[in-house]
Protein backbone atom coordinates (compact mmCIF):
# COMPACT_ATOMS: atom_id res chain seq x y z
CA UNK A 1 0.00 0.00 0.00
CA UNK A 2 1.09 3.85 -1.32
CA UNK A 3 0.93 4.41 3.03
CA UNK A 4 3.40 1.81 3.78
CA UNK A 5 5.79 2.85 1.36
CA UNK A 6 5.82 6.44 1.95
CA UNK A 7 4.73 7.62 -1.75
CA UNK A 8 2.38 10.52 -2.14
CA UNK A 9 2.17 14.25 -0.33
CA UNK A 10 -0.32 13.11 2.72
CA UNK A 11 -0.73 9.72 2.87
CA UNK A 12 2.02 8.91 6.10
CA UNK A 13 -0.30 11.54 8.19
CA UNK A 14 -1.09 9.52 11.10
CA UNK A 15 -4.63 10.04 13.51
CA UNK A 16 -4.16 10.18 17.08
CA UNK A 17 -6.36 7.58 19.72
CA UNK A 18 -7.44 8.30 22.64
CA UNK A 19 -9.32 5.44 23.16
CA UNK A 20 -7.61 1.75 24.58
CA UNK A 21 -7.49 -0.91 22.49
CA UNK A 22 -10.72 -2.70 21.71
CA UNK A 23 -10.19 -6.64 21.53
CA UNK A 24 -12.52 -7.59 18.16
CA UNK A 25 -13.01 -10.58 17.82
CA UNK A 26 -14.62 -12.49 14.50
CA UNK A 27 -15.88 -15.78 15.06
CA UNK A 28 -14.92 -18.12 11.78
CA UNK A 29 -15.89 -21.78 10.92
CA UNK A 30 -16.19 -23.68 7.78
CA UNK A 31 -17.37 -21.72 4.66
CA UNK A 32 -18.03 -19.01 5.47
CA UNK A 33 -17.78 -15.40 3.51
CA UNK A 34 -13.93 -14.58 3.16
CA UNK A 35 -15.40 -10.95 2.16
CA UNK A 36 -17.48 -10.67 5.39
CA UNK A 37 -14.12 -10.98 7.66
CA UNK A 38 -11.54 -9.31 5.51
CA UNK A 39 -13.53 -5.86 4.56
CA UNK A 40 -14.37 -5.23 8.05
CA UNK A 41 -10.99 -6.57 9.53
CA UNK A 42 -8.97 -4.36 7.18
CA UNK A 43 -11.17 -1.02 8.32
CA UNK A 44 -9.97 -1.77 11.57
CA UNK A 45 -6.39 -3.20 10.53
CA UNK A 46 -5.74 0.36 9.23
CA UNK A 47 -6.82 2.72 11.50
CA UNK A 48 -4.47 0.82 13.59
CA UNK A 49 -2.13 1.84 10.92
CA UNK A 50 -2.47 5.35 11.17
CA UNK A 51 -2.97 5.29 15.02
CA UNK A 52 -0.34 6.63 17.41
CA UNK A 53 0.29 5.15 20.61
CA UNK A 54 -1.78 2.10 21.45
CA UNK A 55 -3.60 0.14 18.57
CA UNK A 56 -7.48 1.01 19.06
CA UNK A 57 -8.44 -2.43 17.55
CA UNK A 58 -6.61 -5.23 18.54
CA UNK A 59 -8.23 -8.18 15.92
CA UNK A 60 -8.38 -12.08 16.76
CA UNK A 61 -9.91 -14.69 14.56
CA UNK A 62 -11.46 -17.80 16.47
CA UNK A 63 -12.93 -20.77 15.02
CA UNK A 64 -13.21 -24.58 16.97
CA UNK A 65 -10.59 -25.87 14.71
CA UNK A 66 -6.94 -24.05 14.44
CA UNK A 67 -7.82 -22.99 10.34
CA UNK A 68 -11.27 -23.07 8.62
CA UNK A 69 -11.45 -22.68 4.94
CA UNK A 70 -13.53 -20.34 3.67
CA UNK A 71 -16.59 -20.14 1.02
CA UNK A 72 -13.75 -19.28 -1.62
CA UNK A 73 -11.39 -21.71 -0.79
CA UNK A 74 -9.12 -19.54 1.10
CA UNK A 75 -7.81 -21.45 4.24
CA UNK A 76 -7.25 -18.98 7.73
CA UNK A 77 -5.25 -19.79 10.66
CA UNK A 78 -7.55 -19.37 13.45
CA UNK A 79 -7.10 -19.54 17.30
CA UNK A 80 -9.30 -22.58 19.17
CA UNK A 81 -12.48 -21.59 20.69
CA UNK A 82 -11.44 -23.29 23.97
CA UNK A 83 -7.79 -21.33 24.15
CA UNK A 84 -9.68 -18.04 23.93
CA UNK A 85 -11.68 -16.29 26.83
CA UNK A 86 -15.46 -14.89 25.67
CA UNK A 87 -15.22 -12.72 28.38
CA UNK A 88 -12.66 -10.94 27.44
CA UNK A 89 -14.61 -10.30 23.83
CA UNK A 90 -15.24 -6.17 23.90
CA UNK A 91 -16.25 -6.41 19.94
CA UNK A 92 -17.97 -9.95 18.62
CA UNK A 93 -18.28 -10.29 14.74
CA UNK A 94 -20.27 -12.82 12.91
CA UNK A 95 -19.97 -13.03 9.71
CA UNK A 96 -22.15 -14.99 7.13
CA UNK A 97 -22.41 -18.40 4.78
CA UNK A 98 -24.44 -19.43 2.47
CA UNK A 99 -27.43 -21.32 4.01
CA UNK A 100 -25.99 -25.08 4.22
CA UNK A 101 -22.52 -23.89 6.32
CA UNK A 102 -24.68 -21.21 8.33
CA UNK A 103 -27.09 -24.51 9.46
CA UNK A 104 -24.13 -26.47 10.28
CA UNK A 105 -22.65 -23.64 12.26
CA UNK A 106 -25.74 -23.45 14.38
CA UNK A 107 -25.78 -27.01 14.89
CA UNK A 108 -22.20 -26.67 16.78
CA UNK A 109 -22.78 -26.48 20.09
CA UNK A 110 -18.85 -25.49 21.43
CA UNK A 111 -19.41 -22.64 18.61
CA UNK A 112 -22.83 -21.49 20.30
CA UNK A 113 -21.67 -21.62 23.82
CA UNK A 114 -19.12 -19.65 22.69
CA UNK A 115 -21.03 -17.14 21.02
CA UNK A 116 -23.43 -17.11 23.96
CA UNK A 117 -21.15 -16.25 26.09
CA UNK A 118 -18.73 -13.63 24.02
CA UNK A 119 -22.13 -11.49 23.81
CA UNK A 120 -23.15 -11.68 27.15
CA UNK A 121 -20.45 -8.94 28.27
CA UNK A 122 -19.15 -7.34 25.05
CA UNK A 123 -20.09 -3.59 24.12
CA UNK A 124 -20.93 -4.45 20.64
CA UNK A 125 -22.31 -7.67 19.01
CA UNK A 126 -22.10 -7.49 15.37
CA UNK A 127 -23.16 -9.60 12.38
CA UNK A 128 -22.41 -9.11 8.51
CA UNK A 129 -24.86 -10.33 5.78
CA UNK A 130 -26.63 -14.10 6.77
CA UNK A 131 -24.44 -13.98 10.35
CA UNK A 132 -27.84 -12.30 11.81
CA UNK A 133 -29.36 -15.92 11.82
CA UNK A 134 -26.96 -17.12 14.44
CA UNK A 135 -27.30 -14.10 16.63
CA UNK A 136 -31.41 -14.56 16.40
CA UNK A 137 -30.86 -18.37 16.80
CA UNK A 138 -29.07 -17.96 19.51
CA UNK A 139 -31.92 -15.21 20.96
CA UNK A 140 -29.53 -12.34 21.31
CA UNK A 141 -31.27 -10.05 18.95
CA UNK A 142 -34.96 -10.39 19.34
CA UNK A 143 -37.09 -7.44 19.01
CA UNK A 144 -34.28 -5.12 17.81
CA UNK A 145 -33.41 -3.58 14.74
CA UNK A 146 -31.23 -5.16 12.76
CA UNK A 147 -30.88 -6.45 9.22
CA UNK A 148 -29.26 -8.64 6.72
CA UNK A 149 -28.79 -9.41 2.87
CA UNK A 150 -31.84 -8.76 1.13
CA UNK A 151 -32.66 -12.04 -0.19
CA UNK A 152 -32.94 -12.87 3.66
CA UNK A 153 -35.23 -10.63 4.91
CA UNK A 154 -38.39 -12.25 4.93
CA UNK A 155 -36.79 -15.50 6.56
CA UNK A 156 -34.97 -13.87 9.04
CA UNK A 157 -38.45 -12.17 9.92
CA UNK A 158 -39.77 -15.79 10.47
CA UNK A 159 -36.58 -16.95 12.11
CA UNK A 160 -37.13 -17.81 15.76
CA UNK A 161 -35.98 -15.26 18.33
CA UNK A 162 -36.87 -12.70 14.77
CA UNK A 163 -35.40 -9.30 15.38
CA UNK A 164 -37.31 -5.90 14.05
CA UNK A 165 -36.22 -5.92 10.14
CA UNK A 166 -34.60 -3.25 8.89
CA UNK A 167 -35.82 -3.80 5.43
CA UNK A 168 -33.24 -2.56 3.29
CA UNK A 169 -30.98 -0.33 5.43
CA UNK A 170 -26.95 -1.13 4.51
CA UNK A 171 -26.27 -1.61 8.62
CA UNK A 172 -28.65 -0.98 11.88
CA UNK A 173 -27.43 -0.12 15.26
CA UNK A 174 -29.44 -0.68 17.97
CA UNK A 175 -27.93 -0.55 21.15
CA UNK A 176 -25.02 -2.55 21.93
CA UNK A 177 -26.10 -4.49 18.24
CA UNK A 178 -24.55 -3.63 15.07
CA UNK A 179 -25.96 -5.52 12.06
CA UNK A 180 -25.20 -4.81 8.11
CA UNK A 181 -26.52 -6.00 4.99
CA UNK A 182 -24.42 -8.30 2.35
CA UNK A 183 -20.37 -8.62 2.05
CA UNK A 184 -19.27 -4.78 1.40
CA UNK A 185 -21.66 -3.06 3.88
CA UNK A 186 -19.71 -4.81 6.72
CA UNK A 187 -16.75 -1.93 5.49
CA UNK A 188 -19.88 0.28 6.09
CA UNK A 189 -20.62 -0.73 9.09
CA UNK A 190 -17.40 -1.04 10.47
CA UNK A 191 -16.69 2.48 9.11
CA UNK A 192 -19.58 3.63 10.57
CA UNK A 193 -17.77 1.80 14.17
CA UNK A 194 -14.57 3.80 13.28
CA UNK A 195 -15.78 7.08 13.35
CA UNK A 196 -18.23 6.82 16.34
CA UNK A 197 -14.99 5.58 17.84
CA UNK A 198 -12.25 7.79 16.46
CA UNK A 199 -14.07 10.59 14.59
CA UNK A 200 -15.20 11.10 11.36
CA UNK A 201 -11.40 12.46 9.78
CA UNK A 202 -10.90 8.91 10.72
CA UNK A 203 -13.03 7.25 8.99
CA UNK A 204 -12.59 9.47 5.79
CA UNK A 205 -9.06 8.36 5.91
CA UNK A 206 -9.58 5.36 5.87
CA UNK A 207 -11.90 5.03 3.29
CA UNK A 208 -9.36 6.89 0.90
CA UNK A 209 -6.26 4.89 2.20
CA UNK A 210 -8.84 1.86 1.30
CA UNK A 211 -9.53 3.67 -2.00
CA UNK A 212 -13.35 3.12 -1.11
CA UNK A 213 -15.77 5.10 -3.25
CA UNK A 214 -17.38 6.91 -0.27
CA UNK A 215 -18.50 6.63 3.38
CA UNK A 216 -22.13 5.56 3.08
CA UNK A 217 -24.96 6.30 6.00
CA UNK A 218 -26.41 3.20 7.49
CA UNK A 219 -30.33 4.49 5.52
CA UNK A 220 -28.38 4.16 2.15
CA UNK A 221 -30.68 1.77 0.68
CA UNK A 222 -28.82 -1.77 -0.12
CA UNK A 223 -29.96 -1.62 -3.83
CA UNK A 224 -31.76 0.21 -6.64
CA UNK A 225 -35.15 0.90 -6.55
CA UNK A 226 -35.70 1.18 -10.05
CA UNK A 227 -33.60 -2.36 -10.30
CA UNK A 228 -35.51 -3.76 -7.45
CA UNK A 229 -39.13 -2.48 -8.90
CA UNK A 230 -37.84 -4.37 -12.55
CA UNK A 231 -36.52 -7.05 -10.81
CA UNK A 232 -39.90 -7.88 -9.05
CA UNK A 233 -42.25 -6.59 -12.47
CA UNK A 234 -40.41 -8.83 -14.89
CA UNK A 235 -42.75 -11.81 -16.42
CA UNK A 236 -45.52 -9.66 -14.86
CA UNK A 237 -48.49 -8.04 -16.08
CA UNK A 238 -47.15 -5.16 -14.28
CA UNK A 239 -43.05 -5.01 -16.22
CA UNK A 240 -43.65 -2.19 -18.03
CA UNK A 241 -45.35 0.34 -14.81
CA UNK A 242 -40.97 1.34 -13.46
CA UNK A 243 -40.29 2.64 -17.42
CA UNK A 244 -44.00 4.07 -18.03
CA UNK A 245 -43.38 5.85 -14.48
CA UNK A 246 -39.53 6.74 -15.20
CA UNK A 247 -40.56 8.45 -18.82
CA UNK A 248 -42.93 10.89 -16.91
CA UNK A 249 -41.79 12.40 -14.07
CA UNK A 250 -42.81 15.82 -14.56
CA UNK A 251 -46.25 15.38 -15.36
CA UNK A 252 -48.78 14.80 -12.88
CA UNK A 253 -49.64 11.09 -12.03
CA UNK A 254 -52.73 9.90 -10.62
CA UNK A 255 -53.60 6.11 -9.73
CA UNK A 256 -56.36 6.18 -12.26
CA UNK A 257 -53.48 7.31 -14.84
CA UNK A 258 -51.47 4.33 -13.89
CA UNK A 259 -54.22 1.70 -13.65
CA UNK A 260 -55.87 3.37 -17.10
CA UNK A 261 -51.72 2.56 -18.70
CA UNK A 262 -51.32 -1.19 -17.35
CA UNK A 263 -54.32 -1.55 -18.95
CA UNK A 264 -56.23 -1.87 -15.17
CA UNK A 265 -59.06 -1.10 -13.37
CA UNK A 266 -57.98 0.97 -10.13
CA UNK A 267 -59.38 -1.70 -7.96
CA UNK A 268 -56.96 -4.52 -9.77
CA UNK A 269 -53.95 -2.50 -10.51
CA UNK A 270 -53.99 -1.77 -6.46
CA UNK A 271 -54.42 -5.08 -5.64
CA UNK A 272 -51.38 -6.68 -8.34
CA UNK A 273 -49.19 -3.23 -6.59
CA UNK A 274 -49.29 -4.84 -3.44
CA UNK A 275 -48.71 -8.38 -4.95
CA UNK A 276 -45.55 -7.73 -7.02
CA UNK A 277 -44.50 -4.78 -5.67
CA UNK A 278 -45.24 -5.12 -1.77
CA UNK A 279 -46.53 -1.20 -1.78
CA UNK A 280 -48.94 0.96 -3.27
CA UNK A 281 -49.05 2.59 -6.52
CA UNK A 282 -48.50 5.90 -5.04
CA UNK A 283 -45.95 4.12 -2.81
CA UNK A 284 -44.34 2.41 -6.34
CA UNK A 285 -44.14 6.27 -7.74
CA UNK A 286 -42.84 7.53 -4.60
CA UNK A 287 -39.86 5.23 -4.79
CA UNK A 288 -39.53 6.08 -8.42
CA UNK A 289 -39.23 9.60 -7.90
CA UNK A 290 -36.72 9.52 -4.47
CA UNK A 291 -34.29 7.40 -7.02
CA UNK A 292 -34.41 10.26 -9.45
CA UNK A 293 -34.16 12.66 -6.76
CA UNK A 294 -30.64 10.73 -5.84
CA UNK A 295 -29.19 10.37 -9.25
CA UNK A 296 -30.04 14.31 -9.62
CA UNK A 297 -28.41 15.10 -6.23
CA UNK A 298 -25.42 13.94 -7.33
CA UNK A 299 -24.94 16.21 -9.83
CA UNK A 300 -24.01 18.85 -7.60
CA UNK A 301 -24.67 21.67 -10.31
CA UNK A 302 -28.28 21.22 -10.40
CA UNK A 303 -30.13 23.50 -7.86
CA UNK A 304 -32.81 21.70 -5.48
CA UNK A 305 -35.57 23.52 -7.19
CA UNK A 306 -34.72 21.97 -10.43
CA UNK A 307 -34.41 18.69 -9.15
CA UNK A 308 -38.22 19.08 -6.97
CA UNK A 309 -39.21 20.33 -10.85
CA UNK A 310 -37.33 17.52 -12.59
CA UNK A 311 -39.16 15.17 -10.26
CA UNK A 312 -42.77 16.20 -10.01
CA UNK A 313 -42.43 17.77 -5.96
CA UNK A 314 -42.62 20.73 -4.58
CA UNK A 315 -39.21 21.97 -3.36
CA UNK A 316 -40.90 21.38 0.42
CA UNK A 317 -42.47 17.96 -0.37
CA UNK A 318 -39.00 17.02 -2.17
CA UNK A 319 -37.23 17.60 1.44
CA UNK A 320 -39.89 16.28 3.11
CA UNK A 321 -40.36 12.77 1.47
CA UNK A 322 -36.31 12.20 1.22
CA UNK A 323 -35.51 12.53 4.87
CA UNK A 324 -38.84 10.29 5.58
CA UNK A 325 -37.70 7.65 3.49
CA UNK A 326 -33.63 8.05 3.41
CA UNK A 327 -33.35 9.45 7.45
CA UNK A 328 -31.00 11.93 5.65
CA UNK A 329 -31.80 15.62 4.12
CA UNK A 330 -31.07 16.10 0.74
CA UNK A 331 -28.40 18.59 1.33
CA UNK A 332 -26.66 16.35 3.91
CA UNK A 333 -26.74 13.81 0.76
CA UNK A 334 -25.29 15.74 -1.32
CA UNK A 335 -22.64 16.49 0.94
CA UNK A 336 -21.73 12.75 1.38
CA UNK A 337 -22.70 11.62 -2.31
CA UNK A 338 -22.45 14.79 -4.56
Amino acid sequence: MVGQTGLGSNVNVRLYSAMPSRRVVFVLFDSFAALDVIGPADVFAEANRLATGTPPYGLRFVSDQTQVRASSGALFGTEPLDQVSPEKTEMLMVPGADEEPLRAALANAGLRDWVRAAASSAQRVCSVCSGAFILADLGLIKGKRATTHWRGLQLLRRWPGAPIVDQDALYTEDGNLWTSAGVTAGIDMALAMVERDLGRAAALKIARELVLFLVRPGGQSQFSAPLNLQARSAATDLSRLPFWLESRLTEPTTVEDMANAMGMSVRTFHRRCLAVFDQTPLQVLLTVRLERVRTLLEERSIPLKTIAARTGFSDAGLRRAFSDRFGVSPSDYRKCFG
